[in-house]
């Protein structure tokens, strides 16, 4: 759920973009939507969410499941519907390999469409148990479907959950934060009683030495996930080349939504795109010099086992509840999470556990292990959606 792609400073010409006189460069522009925010088919889920053709059906329930927070935009899932159950599968074809080796970030972006859904059941007029199925993701292959969860679905007259109509305003925002307004304390309470069970913990940070050492940790992870060129390979996979491959894919990332400002943004957008060692070189850059100096928040998500299978579903809940819950307010909110993911290619690589140690040493807490890592505050600019495969592409009948 991390690296946000960005080009270097592309140049600094007097007078800004000059570039454009050519009737080539216009040509160019056009064709690369440089001066347009995205829009077509790859947006349409967030505008049919809850269209009326779904309402009442366990559809609605995937259209507001394929909006949720997942790594990389990879929207990893394939739901299996039925009138009465809708299982969720984990399509591990769409994985980012080095990046996430046990795919933990995989089910944790699966807890959010869970989540998601089952905020959009009583909308619909559902009440639902969600079955998670048992394991360790130490132990799931690559290259297929493999069930994660089951939402039995049964009828109900229960009202929707205020955080219902925050679904298709959720943003990841990777712009600036504007750190001087601080964080609300209210919003802060309301992640604290947020039910999660026994088995999940959460940190939050405003200032301290705890904020410094947790923004250190984000930084270093990020310098060391730059130096490693397997895992900025298998990022960089995921990065969408213009209007075109978008159009395409349908997922992954995008200079819209990198957190460039508006004249770095159309330039980025103007020329070729960088190789994974630019692009990523930059993203450190923005990450120690934007993301975590700016942040008015940045917190933690832990669990007993960041490989038990129903845990990382659990941690993905309530980070989803937690991104909706900001946005109703305003706040925007962007993971950060680094420090987990180079927790992860240490046991992969068999190397010494330095990222695990630095995150220990923020909280304190025996017994729990960090497995997910943001920032929050109010942001200096409001960000644009993802797109996203729509309800068809990713539901197949049970």
């Amino acid at each position: 759920m991390t690296a946000s792609l960005t080009r270097r400073r592309l140049f600094q010409a007097a007078g800004g973009i000059t570039l454009l006189a050519a009737g080539g460069a216009v040509w160019r522009a056009h064709d690369r939507g440089v001066f347009v925010e995205p829009s077509g088919a790859p947006y349409d889920p967030w505008a049919l969410w809850n269209a009326p053709e779904h309402k009442g059906t366990p559809i609605a329930l995937v259209a507001a499941g394929i909006l949720a927070a997942n790594p990389h935009n990879t929207q990893p899932w394939v739901f299996r519907v039925g009138e009465v159950r809708i299982d969720i599968l984990a399509d591990t074809s769409r994985d980012l390999g080095s990046f996430d080796p046990y795919l933990r970030e995989m089910h944790i972006g699966l807890g959010c469409a869970i989540e998601n859904m089952a905020l959009a059941a009583p909308a619909n007029g559902y009440a639902v148990t969600v079955e998670p199925v048992e394991g360790s993701l130490l132990d799931i292959g690559r290259g297929n479907m493999v069930r994660a969860a089951t939402l039995h679905l049964s009828r109900s007259t229960l009202p929707a959950d205020a955080l219902y109509s925050a679904i298709p305003h959720r943003r990841t925002n990777r712009h600036p934060y504007e750190r001087e307004r601080g964080f609300p304390e209210e919003t802060l309470r309301q992640f604290i009683a947020m039910p999660a069970g026994d088995q999940v913990a959460l940190s939050l940070f405003t200032e301290g030495k705890e904020y410094e050492a947790l923004g250190a940790a984000i930084v270093q992870a990020t310098e060391e996930i730059v130096a490693d060129g397997e895992m900025i390979e298998d990022s960089h996979a995921w990065f969408r080349d213009g209007p075109e491959e978008m159009a395409r894919e349908r997922s992954g990332l995008a200079l819209d939504t990198a957190g460039l400002s508006p004249t770095l943004l159309a330039a980025a957008k103007f020329l070729p795109a960088l190789p994974a060692e630019q692009s990523h070189g930059a993203w450190a850059n923005q990450t120690r010099d934007t993301h975590v100096p700016t942040a008015a928040l940045l917190g933690m998500i832990s669990v007993r086992d960041r490989y038990d299978l129903p845990q990382a579903l659990t941690a993905g809940r309530l980070w989803q509840r937690i991104h909706l819950e900001a946005s109703a307010a305003g706040l925007a909110m962007h993971p950060l999470n680094q420090p987990v993911e180079t927790i992860d290619r240490e046991r992969q690589t068999k190397r010494e556990a330095m990222s695990e140690a630095r995150l220990a040493a923020v909280t304190h807490q025996r017994g729990w292990q960090p497995t997910f890592v943001f920032r929050g505050g109010y942001p200096a600019r409001e960000a644009i959606a993802s797109a996203r495969r729509s309800v068809e592409e990713v539901t197949e009948k049970i």
